[in-house]
């Protein structure tokens, strides 16, 4: 968050030199002013709201937490990122503001004002087969989240940690082991002027909880949702899961319940209609996307009039379009050109660690893959690949290999007893020719091409890799829509083994729920250790569950169900006017984030 004041700058100087302001900014202040927090306040919102800037928040908050020295009757805010409703802050002069930027360290440049864009264009290289808001698939909530949005939504504080945020609900608490309340925003309709209230959040979560895409961690977890009144309900489970309100983080979009049912759902899917800032334009498959602003959107006015999401696959063309201005954010830099984006003066390049972890899957259900049923296989085929050669020749350096496990650092319920799995591809002959495959064996092999950073050339490493200790590999490369297609279908069609990349958020158990018995993604034997760490960790919470989750970890170490790879940075290439472009850990767009003008 601690970027250029650019924008506020030129506000400034508009005033003290050329006495011209943008039409589009909002008025300016001849004094500081109190303010009381409303429900759907946060320091960079009302940053935006009196100076045009999300990133002048610092300014509010030390501004406030001075005054309140002076007054009691002003808050005093421990953690910028917490506000709570009817707080009383402190809103200084646009020239105060400014010298508070400069006091927080906040490195200041002179520009004159640009004229405001009404377009902003994304480019990435995934175009989503539809708009399904219980998708769980990155770039496709990338392109949904900007029309739907959650009741609650996984937001990160100034020092990195994850938490949850409230939006379309106002507040949310247990009652009880199994029902969870929450609070819904009043005043808000959906696109179509259809009211959003208890009814259309209850439609709403019913989808959700019987989503295909959430199923590893809803099904057969819903008992009821009760309507208390208009604007608050009671979700009510038919077992105690503390994990919840992380799934209903990702997943709990609210769509316009009316036009569901009079359209259906696959219709909805194509355009669906939702309470977000921006609502569908039209679709061009391989193409764009286009979403206009939603001209009622009960948050303000957005920055942009038309945000267009164009659809490049290839990254070299993705860079190209960069370079070429004819793209305002593109996704998914590789990493060949990060260097060169960085010395271009009118580009910026933006990266953040990710969550998404990469691993080789075992599916040991794979008719063709018996070898693999043997653990001492697995371990073999861990100890075959250099992750640190891959981090370092394929990314720049800009990668972590995992530490023999499938949780990061940033990850609750991590083990920092576990290393990664030294590269040794002697041992590994070893423990395949003790599992009975002294000269190897056959398999097919499938990884992902286009969907990942230098995904088809990390799938080309390992095969190589895998072959030098007697593999004998069949790979082929498939883009990301074909290998879920291979996934998904009954029976499932994918390899004896598969290189892709999943992202379910910092939480560790919810990212492990996936693998526990029956859920959609076990597709290898696992450890009973893990299942039994699984299962005790359900209902645990805090320090017993992250100490759970450690078991389980030390589980599948011993016995894998993947070769663990690497985590890498996700690199973002922006044009240099772009302002208020804060990449996520979860790979996901929050485009209303730049900007947005009160009602």
């Amino acid at each position: 968050m601690y970027k250029k004041m650019s924008i506020l700058l030129a506000l400034l100087l508009s005033v003290l030199v050329v006495n011209t302001v943008n039409a589009a900014s909002p008025p300016l202040q001849e004094d500081g002013e109190p303010y009381t927090v409303q429900a759907d306040d946060w320091l960079s919102k009302l940053a935006d709201k009196f100076y045009g800037d999300v990133e002048a928040w610092p300014a509010i908050w030390q501004a406030t937490n001075t005054k309140a020295t002076e007054d009691d009757s002003f808050a005093v805010i421990d953690d910028p990122n917490i506000i709570e409703v009817g707080q009383k802050l402190w809103i200084p002069t646009q020239e105060e503001a400014l010298n508070l930027m400069v006091d927080y360290g906040v490195t200041v440049e002179t520009q004159s004002a640009a004229p405001a864009k009404d377009t902003l264009v994304v480019a990435q290289s995934v175009d989503p087969p539809n708009l399904d808001p219980f998708d769980t698939t990155a770039p496709y909530i990338s392109v949904f989240a900007q029309i739907c949005e959650p009741l609650i939504f996984w937001d990160t504080d100034a020092n990195g940690r994850a938490f949850l945020r409230p939006l379309l609900a106002t507040d949310y608490e247990w009652l009880d082991d199994v029902t969870l309340q929450f609070k819904l925003r009043e005043g808000v309709t959906f696109s179509n002027g259809e009211p959003f209230n208890a009814e259309a959040a209850k439609f709403s979560l019913e989808q959700l909880f019987s989503a295909y895409n959430y199923s590893q961690w809803l099904e057969g977890m819903l008992d009821e949702i009760q309507i208390v009144d208009d604007h608050t309900i009671n979700v009510v489970l038919t077992e105690p899961a503390g994990y919840i309100p992380s799934v209903m983080a990702i997943g709990s979009f609210q769509i316009a319940p009316g036009d569901f049912q009079e359209r259906g759902e696959e219709a909805f899917n194509q355009s669906p209609v939702c309470t977000g800032p921006w609502v569908f334009d039209e679709h061009i498959k391989d193409d764009r996307i286009v979403l206009k602003a939603n001209p009622n959107y009960w948050g303000g006015t957005p920055k942009f009039e038309t945000v267009t999401i164009r659809i490049i696959p290839d990254d070299n063309a993705r860079v190209a379009a960069l370079e070429a201005n004819e793209i305002d954010i593109a996704t998914n830099i590789p990493l060949a050109a990060a260097s060169r984006i960085e010395g271009d003066d009118g580009l910026k390049l933006l990266s953040i660690p990710s969550l998404r972890q990469f691993a080789t899957f075992f599916d040991t259900d794979n008719p063709l893959a018996e070898p693999l049923k043997d653990a001492r296989v697995r371990l073999a085929m861990n100890y075959a690949v250099d992750r640190q050669a891959m981090c370092d020749q394929l990314f720049a350096g800009r990668c972590t290999p995992m530490d023999g496990q499938f949780l990061s650092k940033s990850h609750s319920g991590y083990n920092p007893n576990l290393e990664p799995y030294p590269y040794d591809p002697e041992k590994a002959k070893e423990l395949l020719a003790e599992a009975g495959y002294p000269d190897g064996f056959e398999a097919e092999y499938t990884y992902t091409s286009g969907r990942y950073p230098q995904d088809k050339q990390a799938g080309e490493a390992i095969a190589s890799y895998l072959r030098a200790v007697g593999v004998d590999v069949t790979e082929s490369a498939v883009d990301f829509p074909e290998w879920a297609r291979q996934f998904d279908a009954s029976p499932r069609q994918t390899t004896a083994f598969y290189t892709v990349g999943f992202l379910f958020g910092q939480d560790g158990y919810l990212s492990l729920l996936g693998y526990v018995p029956g859920a959609r993604f076990r597709t290898s034997i696992m450890p009973e250790g893990f299942d039994e760490a699984m299962a005790a960790a359900a209902n645990a919470q805090g320090e017993e569950r992250e100490q759970l989750i450690e078991q389980a970890m030390q589980a599948i170490n011993e016995e894998p169900f993947a070769i663990y790879l690497y985590s890498i940075d996700d690199l973002y290439g922006v044009q240099d006017w772009v302002e208020g472009f804060e990449p996520r850990p979860d790979q996901t767009l929050r485009l209303l984030d730049m900007g947005v003008t009160p009602n």
